[in-house]
């Protein structure tokens, strides 16, 4: 079972949120990683497990992020459900959806007028800020595929910080490069230089990434992303 309310852009959102049992002005993570292959996901449960669940149920955040079935959801779901944490998993879906596309993980959903990936994308940034309020909210980049492009344009135009894990394919990995100076696409060196946009490389550890989540969550004007090139 899982809350939905409809939104259309005259909606008062962080109304519809609290409408729905949700508590606004939290610290808010929203994961990016629309177009992932599978074998990009299948590698990401430990770091999902570890970093993203626990440092939700450590700071008592709500998780945002698309919530159509299959993808990204789907691995954040099930590491949410292996760890039985019961922080608010608040997907955001096209209204056309019927109720067999939309990922049965989530605790709640809010189903927007969008019928493509970009429109998508900016009501999930809007859902997040709503939620975050005067709280921090961090975009946490994993993988990826043409699809989270859209996702992190939104998420750097409204101004919230945006975290690539380094190694984990895809999107992820060309923001990774760009900050380091090195050759990537285009659309993550334009990313990296809206200052706005910082990597973390996994093979320092699961306790150092979710640590750097922590401190981004908190003070995320003390993190300094490297300079593009």
């Amino acid at each position: 079972m899982a809350l939905a309310v409809h939104a259309d852009p005259d909606s008062d959102l962080p109304a519809s949120l609290r409408a729905m049992g949700l508590t606004t002005g939290v610290p808010t993570i929203v994961t990016v990683g629309a177009g992932s292959r599978p074998a990009q996901l299948a590698r990401l449960g430990p770091l999902l497990e570890k970093v993203l669940v626990a440092v939700a149920h450590a700071v008592e955040a709500t998780v945002v992020g698309e919530g159509d079935a299959g993808g990204l959801a789907e691995a954040v779901g099930a590491a949410r459900q292996r760890k039985r944490a019961s922080f608010p998993f608040l997907g955001v879906a096209s209204d056309a959806a019927g109720a067999d596309r939309l990922d049965p993980s989530h605790t709640h959903f809010v189903l927007v007028p969008a019928d493509h990936t970009a429109g998508i994308a900016r009501w999930t940034a809007a859902v997040a800020t709503a939620v975050a309020g005067g709280n921090r909210s961090v975009a946490l980049a994993v993988a990826g595929g043409d699809g989270a492009w859209d996702a992190l344009a939104a998420h750097v135009r409204a101004d919230r910080l945006v975290m690539a894990v380094a190694r984990t394919g895809g999107v992820a990995d060309h923001l990774a490069a760009a900050l380091a100076g090195r050759p990537a696409d285009n659309r993550a060196h334009a990313l990296a230089g809206s200052g706005q946009v910082f990597a973390v490389d996994p093979a320092k550890g699961a306790a150092y990434v979710g640590e750097t989540l922590r401190s981004a969550l908190s003070r995320p004007d003390a993190l300094g992303p490297a300079p593009a090139r």
